[in-house]
């Protein structure tokens, strides 16, 4: 049985009767690859030689560089002269920058697009399972890759994500998961990844273009969501694998933090924290543009309620060195509060609090939390520990205020 009949087998629970209208017949000569580059030479450069290693099956390899001051364009040009390159005068962010490419490409002759992260590796095979996807239902107007951990490259960085309309936007579902843990058959999503991600033609020229206001961030999200409302359906690609370093693009060196005395359990599979403020400040500001858009009323106090909710509990995170189980959903106000409190009374967290231990704490509580957690987070802010929480704060309110984007606040410009 060929792939193309075991997908179509997959996928007819999950698609029903098809839509009127023709089939889609790509093949991956129409398919034009995107590679956005900022001052990133050597990433991108491995990101192009991984492709060029690739079964492309004649897809086009473009470069987009928005900008860029490190001679990305002309190292590109002269390693890989078969790639094609749109040089743009500035940095115009993930939406701006794609769209040109896209742009260009479509001008070419191109039926599909595949945004790809230029912190990317991929599988010598990727290509031809998202095809299958799409030539299998002609409502699908994007179908993203299973983005694995370069570090850990039999772990799931992130499968799809939910749009949830609360804190944060969406949910990213599959984060360091193994693919058999319900992630390895393909299926309809909310939201794709647009960190490899094949889009119809057809469905650009219906639905449009990445919206350029988002600048970066949340951008394909938005895309997903009016794709949806146009009546188009959004699919997930197991057989298609990406590996992904963090975001490169936008990271910085973290701040050290004073050594503590608690010592952590280990979780498996560790994520790598990011530290990436400027893109906490444009997710945040993004997300506010994305609720005026497409959220109710309802929809909207949701938002507004959890976001107040969360972002204290981030601030706890920072201060008990936990950031990691609150990004896998793990911290809650009350463990974060006990563990706090616990810890004020020398538990060490490796294993479960004696009842002695446990009554210290309560004894000790109105202490703990009313005099030493302010001390704590000032030193935790005095160390520069609470940037991205503070980057978080200021991006929603000035996406309330709707205040333009500080491209050269951010050194984006």
């Amino acid at each position: 049985m060929s792939l193309r009949q075991r997908l179509r087998r997959v996928l007819s629970p999950v698609l029903g009767a098809a839509p009127a209208g023709p089939n889609r017949e790509l093949t991956p000569a129409d398919v034009a690859v995107l590679v956005l580059n900022w001052n990133k030479r050597d990433v991108t450069m491995a990101c192009v030689a991984s492709l060029t290693a690739a079964d492309l099956g004649g897809a086009t390899i473009w470069v987009v560089d928005n900008g860029s001051a490190d001679g990305s364009v002309e190292a590109i040009r002269a390693r890989f002269p078969a790639v094609r390159t749109v040089a743009l005068p500035e940095n115009r962010g993930y939406a701006g920058g794609n769209n040109a490419g896209i742009r260009a490409a479509l001008e070419t002759g191109a039926r599909a697009v595949l945004l790809l992260n230029n912190d990317t590796e991929v599988a010598r095979d990727f290509l031809s399972p998202l095809l299958e996807v799409l030539n299998g239902d002609p409502r699908a107007a994007a179908v993203s890759s299973a983005v694995m951990r370069l570090d850990s490259p039999t772990v799931l960085q992130q499968a799809w994500c939910d749009v949830h309309y609360g804190f944060g936007l969406a949910r990213r579902v599959g984060v360091n998961a193994m693919p058999g843990e319900g992630y390895d058959q393909p299926r309809r999503v909310d939201a794709a990844i647009g960190c490899s991600l094949l889009i119809a033609a057809d469905a650009l020229q219906r639905i449009g273009l990445l919206d350029e206001a988002y600048f970066a961030y949340h951008e394909e999200i938005d895309w997903c969501v009016r794709a949806r409302k146009a009546g188009y359906y959004l699919y997930y690609q197991p057989f298609s694998r990406v590996y992904h370093h963090y975001s490169k693009s936008t990271d910085v060196t973290r701040p050290a933090r004073t050594p503590r005395a608690v010592r952590k359990a280990s979780l498996p599979n560790p994520i790598p924290l990011q530290w990436n403020p400027v893109r906490t400040y444009l997710g945040a500001r993004n997300s506010v543009r994305f609720i005026r858009q497409h959220a109710g009323p309802f929809r909207t106090l949701k938002f507004a309620g959890s976001t107040v909710y969360n972002i204290p509990l981030e601030v706890l995170a920072i201060v008990l060195d936990r950031e990691e189980e609150l990004q896998l959903g793990l911290l809650t106000y009350r463990g974060a509060l006990a563990r706090y409190c616990l810890e004020a009374v020398g538990w060490r967290g490796d294993r479960s609090p004696t009842m002695r231990e446990t009554l210290r704490a309560l004894g000790r509580a109105p202490v703990s939390l009313l005099r030493d957690l302010p001390r704590d987070i000032r030193q935790a802010r005095a160390e520069g520990l609470t940037v991205q929480v503070d980057a978080c704060v200021r991006g929603h309110w000035d996406g309330v205020l709707g205040r333009p984007l500080p491209l050269e606040q951010l050194g984006l410009r």
